[in-house]
């Protein structure tokens, strides 16, 4: 028998692997921290990861527990499929509140109103379940809101055809550090990590550490995290390794934007992973300009079997252009640290970027075979809300080409041919197995 008034929160991760195959699949930790937290307040709450799951069916069990609120945590290239199924839901739903949260919905409020009821942005911890705390005990709902709504730092609404934006919410290091942790225990475990490991050959899952870049990347968005890094107590990063490896992970991705960073709180993780003998290998991301022999051979030591380095262009002058703040000198520098090491590395490249050349271009491909890479990633510049390459080439009144990341397609008029560059993209990627192809047969005989 159906309840006769909507209760409890349902949190969506709006991905559908059906839809979108990707190679590497993790568990939406946003949602999970949000579950943590409205599950301390003794509020009934329901995870919905679609990844592996069949849109219809989602929309029917949705549809069947009846939420008071569903809150849609939403990354840049799942917003059509936000919207499709808000769309859906409120058909079937009409006296449920619709949140939406995430990077897009931060930035450009104003989209996401014209089919949410409102949008928390920045981070949405402790600010969101309070929230939903004082509304389900308010009595409210959507057409009757008993509830001063100015009171939630980050919660964007229109009220009497005036839409409120705060600013986005960037918590403190104190209130992260007292924080629940994750709630992974909705999600499908043994199909992500099958997933991984056949991608991989690691059962390997998702851990964030650290919040907020500092750096001004003209092409990087943020408005999540923010610029302000913050780290929590090692104690509590543990207790949440600890968790993962009982579900049975044997890798961590740890998907910061600045893990490297802090090189003492780098240093002092380390060390951990030596002296508690954890079993699990790691992988994370870095830049180029920080890192020392003597800090790549204790992330070595601790597990550290893979880097991404956001090594971008060949060229300086394009490097300038993308605001990063390195060189290619540096690059090439940490790129060899790491092969030395033993440490994997895998990089990222942009080409086709606003003001360059060809001639730019034609070095990056050039730099990617000459370095000791182990994998090579390209993409054209897809120019995300909020940041400065946004504001120069792209504009969010006409811009709703969302899903295009993976792809070799532009979203603003530029003056490279997408052929030419695919073609070439595709060539040097092809010269670039070749090389790691001879190698590991070069390898593999001298081993013999």
């Amino acid at each position: 028998m159906k309840s006769p008034h909507p209760s409890g929160v349902t949190l969506i991760y709006p991905y559908f692997m059906s839809r979108d195959p990707v190679q590497k699949l993790f568990p939406p930790l946003g949602i999970a921290y949000l579950a943590s937290q409205l599950a301390a307040m003794k509020i009934q709450v329901m995870v919905m990861d679609c990844t592996f799951e069949d849109p219809d069916e989602v929309i029917d069990r949705i549809a069947e527990s009846r939420p008071a609120i569903i809150g849609i945590s939403i990354m840049v290239t799942m917003s059509r499929n936000a919207f499709e199924m808000v769309g859906k839901l409120r058909e079937r739903l009409p006296d449920t509140l619709f949140v939406a949260g995430g990077p897009l919905p931060t930035v450009y409020p104003s989209l996401f109103l014209k089919k949410f009821d409102m949008v928390f942005c920045g981070e949405g911890d402790v600010t969101f379940p309070r929230f939903c705390q004082d509304y389900l005990v308010s009595g409210s709902s959507p057409g009757k809101l008993n509830m001063d709504y100015t009171s939630y730092p980050g919660l964007c609404h229109v009220r009497d055809g005036v839409m409120w934006a705060p600013p986005p919410v960037h918590n403190s290091q104190e209130i992260l550090e007292n924080l629940p942790l994750p709630d992974r225990s909705s999600f499908n475990h043994l199909q992500y990590q099958e997933a991984m490991e056949r991608n991989t050959g690691q059962k390997q899952t998702s851990l964030i550490i650290t919040r907020g870049c500092p750096y001004s990347c003209d092409f990087c968005s943020k408005p999540v995290w923010g610029n302000h890094f913050r780290k929590p107590s090692l104690e509590k990063v543990f207790r949440e390794i600890e968790q993962i490896i009982d579900l049975g992970y044997t890798s961590l991705w740890i998907a910061d934007d600045c893990f490297t960073l802090d090189q003492e709180y780098l240093t002092a993780f380390c060390r951990e992973m030596i002296q508690r003998e954890v079993p699990l290998s790691w992988t994370c991301l870095s830049r180029v300009d920080r890192l020392t022999p003597e800090f790549i051979d204790l992330m070595k030591r601790a597990g550290c079997m893979r880097v991404f380095l956001g090594l971008e262009s060949g060229s300086d002058e394009t490097l300038r252009l993308m605001n990063k703040r390195v060189t290619v000198k540096q690059g090439m520098r940490t790129v060899n640290l790491f092969s030395k090491a033993g440490i994997g590395t895998a990089g990222f490249f942009m080409v086709g970027y606003p003001g360059e050349t060809r001639e730019s271009i034609e070095k990056t491909f050039s730099l990617v075979l000459a370095l000791p890479l182990d994998e090579a990633w390209f993409t054209v510049p897809l120019p995300l809300p909020g940041t400065p390459l946004f504001n120069r080439v792209a504009d969010l009144a006409t811009w709703d080409d969302w899903d295009v990341s993976n792809q070799v397609k532009f979203v603003y008029p530029s003056e490279f041919d997408e052929r030419w560059l695919e073609q070439r993209i595709k060539e040097t990627l092809e010269a670039f197995r070749e090389q790691k192809s001879v190698a590991s047969r070069r390898d593999g005989s001298g081993g013999g």
